[in-house]
């Protein structure tokens, strides 16, 4: 019969033998001494149902010395001594860690490893690891030759929270049966027991047969789990890898497994701020974007009443779509070193982002090398044969990948990252659909909506989580969502999937549900999971290549589509972060630098301002999703657009304000108007001086071109009038300057590069006039359906006031120009990549090359916005003027203008 003692640390009231009467203690006064001694001895009662003889070193308040304790177990020739301690620090510290002796046997440090992982399935804390000190009562001359050692430190009590817990006979319990569960798989796995005299209670100590020889290998707490406690809990049925060895499980622990190394980034119970980014009510918002993915509606305006039920069916294409998905999900088998530093052999999930990328965590492949010992499998799933008539014969694992890490190589630590990396592999033929596409989506999923996994939990062959899914936390500006989907170790890396096949998150990790969070039906699960959403993926990324630019990075943003409505169309690009911060709080602070910067677009929606009705409901969603703080449209109405700001405000709750460069003009004029964000700027429409006005009032007809010049036809150079509006940041961070904004849209006529290029003459005119004569020497913004950069001269006085110019241009008639005032902090403008020619310093422009537009803009529109971000954190030659310059013209009726007036 094994003989087992357990030590409860401390007692009594003062110090013997090198043993102090109590060493921790909680902020309410709960003192360590007491703690262990109930540990104690409720491990002694769960072992001696279970036929052993288990002595304590002390079953009341009385302290011994170190010697004295480590006597009870020579005396007895105990097959394993555990000594039970708690920890204190400074009140914030946590984890779980446990000892051996620096001259240990190699008993000892498999009873200490075994007795770490049991222990962290109870606490779920953060694993600090098996350690090594000369502890007295541990000391090998102190003990039987045959008896294993170990001294575990539970948790930190001098934290509240921890203190709370184990005041309650719930965590007690639960610590207690991880410490029996421990010793007697120590005790089966080193054969001092034989598996047929374990009794089958409770149910947490059984043990399997599988357990012998175990120890013949290194133990690895793979993502907080060891494939010792998986098996004495009896919770591992994977079958054997095929022509191989059984791999280690790495990968998020499954429901009664022994708890993650793995730890979640961000605590479930965590509260949703209720506005961020410029956004005043994420919920409201979020509810807007919940009802345009899963249920839009003729209006498209979000009808609470009708979408907030228990919805638990599915469109039956979403079986369809799932099977095409599940072609691109691979189990991965691998070894070497691990992300903790230790040696072995383990497995996971990964999936395809592009036909010659797959995703996956940090700590299922954590470096090359171990990307390079990978094999993986797309196949090794059941057959339908076999599944309808019942047969559960593993399966092969069909055509096995090698993965390229020399290729394409970009990973993301779990420890102050976000836990993923992307690695090359020979083009897969996965069927259509195969691949998961990645997209920037800030509003993922709302909190009781559901999430599924294609994943290989345990090694097991392919499988598909489609019940008991609930969305349980989503934080929009967060980095991570938790749901309640069954996972089990080799989940990790693993797809979460929304209702309309989506992907919307990587799976990581899995934990006790201690905070209690409740499903949309009010069940409490007992475990919850946490995934890390795509668009954080992305934002990690875009701040990662700011800091060093980086091929492979780019190589994988190029996979990455769509917009993230809270950081804008730009997403971090020019904003800065604190690089020491944890990865999940870089994520929120990158949404928070909305004051870095003023996004801006022009865009002509073509036939808006006596149509819109038609094109409302996605001009509305197209305007939300790209999270611009200012918006120039032409071609609208001060109908149209008035229209558009109550359609947003009604799907989204995003209440946007709006002016018109014409605001008498009739629905069936065109003209030009400009809506903002209120939250993250202020607007208001200026007055051009009366000289300006008669300025803009010009005829091409009104200037002498020369014989030799190509002739325009007569007509008004502004047929619609430029509105002056200025914009001033909400937030002043002293760094983002005010700046004037000018939309302009020309009216397309055959002769339209002429006209546009007097319009550009006159608009550099009026600028130089506004600076010199009314001080408006803030930075200048003019943008829209021009299609005329500037020439070197348009700006020749102010260049030399230091004013800088830049000009940017499409091939559909879109520019801008931006003008940068002395005083100005701004120090790069990225753009959207339609601008492919360029005017000014080349490094002061950034194309956004890897941002997508083409999706939703050729349904409405063959214009696509001109994009710019003003942010304070390659062009062609220039096509020659055909109409020589007319600027001394200009200047002259300028001035003949001002003396009238």
């Amino acid at each position: 019969m094994a003989i087992v003692v357990i030590d409860p640390g401390h007692g009594g009231n003062r110090e013997v033998g090198g043993s102090s009467a109590n060493n921790a203690k909680g902020p309410t006064g709960l003192l360590e001494k007491t703690v262990t001694l109930e540990l104690g001895l409720r491990t002694r009662d769960l072992l001696v149902r279970q036929g052993f003889d288990v002595h304590l070193t002390r079953d009341d308040d009385r302290n011994l010395s170190l010697a004295d304790r480590a006597a009870v177990a020579k005396e007895v020739e105990a097959d394993a001594f555990v000594s039970i301690h708690l920890n204190g620090f400074n009140g914030k510290a946590q984890g779980t860690e446990t000892f051996h002796h620096t001259q240990a046997r190699a008993a000892s440090k498999a009873l200490a490893a075994a007795v770490q992982a049991g222990v962290l399935r109870a606490t779920d804390l953060k694993d600090r690891g098996v350690k090594v000190d000369q502890l007295g009562v541990l000391g090998p001359e102190h003990h039987a030759p045959d008896t294993a050692a170990c001294l575990v430190e539970v948790s930190f009590m001098d934290v509240r929270d921890e203190e709370a817990r184990l005041k309650t006979n719930a965590y007690k319990d639960a610590v207690s049966q991880a410490l029996a569960s421990a010793i007697l798989g120590w005790l089966l796995a080193d054969q001092r027991i034989r598996p047929e005299i374990v009794a089958a209670r409770p149910e947490q100590l059984r043990v399997t047969e599988k357990l012998r020889g175990f120890m013949d290998k290194p133990l690895i707490l793979e993502d907080g789990f060891s494939r010792l406690h998986m098996e004495v809990a009896g919770l591992s049925d994977a079958p054997d890898r095929p022509d191989g060895p059984k791999p280690r499980h790495r990968g998020s622990r499954g429901k009664g497994t022994t708890p993650s190394s793995v730890d979640f980034f961000v605590e479930p119970s965590a509260k949703i701020p209720p506005k961020a980014a410029g956004v005043p009510d994420l919920d409201r918002m979020s509810l807007g974007w919940r009802t345009e993915r899963l249920f839009p509606t003729e209006t498209g305006i979000a009808s609470p009443e009708a979408i907030i039920g228990l919805d638990e069916s599915l469109d039956a294409v979403f079986l369809e779509i799932m099977a095409k998905r599940r072609k691109g999900v691979c189990i991965i088998w691998t070894s070497g070193i691990d992300s903790q530093g230790r040696s072995g052999d383990w497995m996971g999930t990964g999936f395809l982002v592009a036909p010659d990328i797959l995703l996956t965590n940090h700590h299922v492949l954590n470096s090359p090398e171990v990307a390079g010992n990978a094999t993986v499998s797309f196949d090794f799933e059941r057959g339908a044969p076999d599944l309808q008539q019942g047969r559960n014969a593993p399966p092969q694992r069909g055509r096995e990948y090698r993965l390229n890490p020399d290729r394409l190589f970009v990973t993301s630590p779990y420890d102050g990252g976000l836990d993923f990396t992307f690695v090359g592999i020979d083009q897969v033929p996965a069927a259509d659909g195969g691949v998961s596409r990645m997209e920037r989506a800030a509003f993922v999923i709302r909190s009781g909506e559901r999430a599924f996994l294609i994943h290989h939990p345990g090694g097991k062959p392919k499988r598909v989580s489609l019940e008991d899914t609930d969305i349980v936390g989503a934080r929009p500006d967060g980095a991570v969502i938790h749901y309640t989907t069954d996972t089990e170790p080799g989940s990790s890396g693993s797809p979460v999937f929304d209702r309309t096949g989506r992907l919307i998150a990587l799976h990581h990790a899995s934990r006790a549900n201690d905070s209690g969070l409740a499903d949309s039906a009010g069940v409490v699960s007992r475990f919850v999971n946490e995934g890390i959403k795509i668009a954080a993926i992305a934002l990690e990324l875009e701040n990662r290549r700011a800091r060093r630019p980086d091929p492979m990075i780019d190589n994988v943003l190029n996979e990455i589509y769509g917009a993230d409505t809270l950081a804008g169309f730009f997403g971090a690009a020019g904003r800065r972060v604190r690089d020491n911060r944890p990865g999940a709080e870089r994520v929120v602070d990158t949404y928070s630098a909305t004051v870095q910067d003023i996004d801006v677009g022009f865009w002509n929606i073509e036939w808006f301002a006596n149509r819109y009705s038609a094109k409302l409901d996605e001009v509305a969603t197209l305007i939300t999703d790209l999270g611009l703080d200012i918006w120039a449209l032409v071609e609208t109405s001060p109908k149209a657009t008035e229209a558009l700001v109550r359609r947003i405000e009604e799907k989204f709750g995003l209440r946007l304000e709006c002016l018109h460069s014409e605001p008498r003009a009739p629905t069936s004029k065109q003209t030009t108007s400009v809506l903002w964000n209120p939250a993250t700027v202020d607007g208001t429409l200026e007055r051009w001086p009366p000289e300006l006005e008669e300025l803009f009032a010009l005829r091409s007809e009104d200037f002498d071109l020369g014989p030799e010049a190509a002739k325009p036809k007569p007509g008004k150079i502004f047929d619609r009038h430029p509105g002056l509006f200025r914009f001033q940041p909400r937030q002043q961070s002293g760094a983002l300057p005010d700046f004037y904004l000018v939309p302009v849209h020309l009216k397309a006529m055959e002769e339209g590069w002429e006209r546009r290029r007097m319009a550009s003459q006159i608009l550099a005119h009026a600028v130089q006039h506004m600076v010199d004569q009314h001080h408006a020497d803030a930075d200048w913004v003019i943008g829209g359906d021009f299609n005329a950069e500037l020439e070197s001269g348009d700006f020749g006085a102010l260049t030399k006031a230091r004013f800088v110019p830049l000009s940017a241009q499409d091939e559909a008639e879109g520019a801008l120009t931006y003008l940068k005032s002395p005083h100005s902090l701004i120090d790069h403008v990225f753009l959207s990549p339609n601008m492919s020619r360029l005017y000014g310093p080349q490094d002061f422009f950034i194309l956004a090359k890897e941002k997508s537009q083409v999706d939703y803009l050729k349904r409405f529109s063959d214009h696509r916005p001109v994009l710019l971000r003003l942010s304070a954190a390659g062009g062609a030659e220039r096509q020659p003027a055909s109409v020589r310059n007319i600027g001394a013209q200009i200047a002259a009726r300028l001035a003949a203008l001002v003396t009238s007036t």
